[in-house]
């Protein structure tokens, strides 16, 4: 698979969806808002707690147009697409059919410690890149430490992918992210994870790392991701990237 393909599946097979868990996360300052993007990283998600009712919408990753909404204090639905930036980049040719939707399920173990599991799935068909039909259905669990304004995720996500080029194999994705706020309106965030065997895009690991921004009603997201395929013997792919995510409450 092309190295487009390989970094189009980070975002369109990491967990999307955030559950809530009940209570409202201890913020370091009381003086600040709480962070409304507690619930995911720069590419992936955390364990920590959407409201009922709570949600956001927007462009993540510059390529998916994302939405999610709490449906209770513990369960989540979340769906994206490419097809808005992909048809304008088609505006003479075929409109390409994408589609991810996911369901998320959390409980906090302690203060501090949640659990979250869930799956998802979708597929994305175009012939941009030679990538044809990808399709893939994914469950995971994530294990989140820590408050909406500093906290460490592990997440475990085992997926079945196929497509035009492959008659489909199963793939882990395990990956270790965390974000630290260093004001009220700005902080950090970063991420690692490998793939270690072969499959549809062949074993590989990435990292990113950026810059989050936020109010209360929106987050901004500015960083860079770098990714190796294991038996590739070329330099790493690094792009930039961004997010920009409108939350309500």
């Amino acid at each position: 698979m092309p190295r487009f393909g390989c970094l189009m599946l980070l975002w369109w097979l990491l967990p999307g969806a955030s559950a809530s868990a009940g209570e409202p996360m201890p913020s370091s300052s009381s003086a600040w808002f709480e962070n409304p993007a507690r619930t995911r990283g720069l590419l992936g998600s955390t364990a920590l707690p959407l409201h009922e009712g709570e949600g956001f919408i927007g462009q993540q990753a510059l390529f998916a147009t994302v939405a999610e909404v709490g449906l209770s204090e513990r369960v989540s639905v979340s769906v994206a697409s490419a097809v808005p930036v992909v048809a304008l980049a088609r505006t003479f040719s075929d409109v390409p059919f994408s589609l991810m939707g996911g369901i998320k399920v959390t409980r906090p173990l302690t203060e501090r410690l949640h659990l979250a599991f869930g799956v998802q799935g979708g597929s994305f068909d175009s012939d941009l890149y030679e990538l044809q039909t990808l399709n893939a259905v994914a469950v995971y669990g994530i294990l989140t430490y820590g408050t909406g304004d500093a906290h460490v995720s592990l997440t475990v996500q085992p997926f079945v992918a196929w497509g035009s080029f492959h008659s489909g194999s199963v793939m882990v994705l395990p990956m270790l992210g965390g974000f630290v706020r260093l004001g009220e309106h700005w902080g950090l965030a970063g991420e690692v994870a490998l793939s270690p065997v072969d499959g549809v895009s062949g074993a590989f690991g990435f990292a990113t790392a950026g810059a989050r921004f936020m109010g209360r009603n929106w987050s901004l997201d500015l960083g860079v991701l770098s990714e190796q395929q294991w038996k590739d013997a070329d330099r790493p792919s690094v792009l930039p990237g961004g997010s920009f995510l409108f939350h309500w409450r």
